[in-house]
């Protein structure tokens, strides 16, 4: 089905036609151009909410927009209009990619992972343009190995990314998804012996790792300790242009 054909259908009337951006993007309304596009705002925003409501709408959208033959093109359009430095508009586009795409977009997401990274500026402390960029590539592979879970041919793009050898942060999450796949076999005949410890990794729920208070008073001791916020699924620097809306 291509969703292109449906605009008039899937326009929202609140919203003065269904186009939606993020608040502080440098393009304007680039969701407007199909319903496809539209469909992929709609993901966009509600995977930036951080409530039951918006996570909900998150599983919808990825599943309509399964179901759109021209969801990849779409996405590959709307990631080339995207401005280099608005980083987490592309993290949120890769994001969806991979809750929605098929095996066809696994040779884009390779690419966007293996993209060069722009050099380290130490100027710009640990929220720079290369940690940006980081955050986008890291969310490429994830995104492979999102979509081979659903399309098993697409894990050998996962093979491919370690083959290709690139940063060690981004090699680390390649094997990682990897091994979640059930590769560590053949991914431990071509790392070299100094690599195969990152097989080794485990990956552990975020309820895992949190401590037990031993106090049990209650009482405070002259500090109030800091409240945990909510798990945001997209990245947040104040180093990019787009601000979270």
């Amino acid at each position: 089905m291509n969703c292109a054909q449906t605009t008039s259908q899937t326009a929202d009337p609140q919203s003065g036609g269904g186009g939606d951006r993020l608040d502080g993007g440098a393009i304007s309304r680039p969701f407007d151009h199909s319903a496809t596009a539209w469909l992929v705002g709609q993901a966009v925003r509600a995977l930036n909410s951080a409530d039951k409501e918006g996570e909900l709408a998150y599983r919808r959208t990825a599943e309509l927009l399964r179901r759109c033959d021209d969801v990849m093109e779409t996405i590959k359009g709307l990631s080339r209009a995207t401005p280099a430095g608005d980083a987490p508009l592309r993290w949120c586009l890769l994001y969806v990619l991979g809750d929605a795409g098929d095996a066809k977009a696994g040779e884009f997401l390779v690419r966007a992972a293996l993209d060069k990274l722009p050099e380290r500026n130490p100027d710009e402390g640990c929220e720079g343009q290369r940690d940006c960029e980081l955050l986008v590539r890291t969310m490429a592979i994830h995104a492979v190995g999102k979509i081979a879970e659903r399309h098993r041919e697409a894990a050998e793009y996962v093979v491919k990314l370690v083959a290709e050898r690139p940063d060690r942060v981004l090699l680390i999450e390649a094997v990682k998804v990897g091994v979640e796949l059930g590769l560590a076999g053949k991914l431990r005949e071509m790392l070299p012996k100094e690599d195969q410890w990152i097989l080794d990794i485990k990956r552990a729920r975020t309820e895992e790792v949190f401590a037990e208070p031993e106090r049990e008073d209650g009482k405070e001791r002259g500090f109030t300790p800091p409240k945990r916020g909510a798990l945001y699924t997209a990245p947040h620097g104040g180093c990019c242009s787009c601000k979270e809306g």
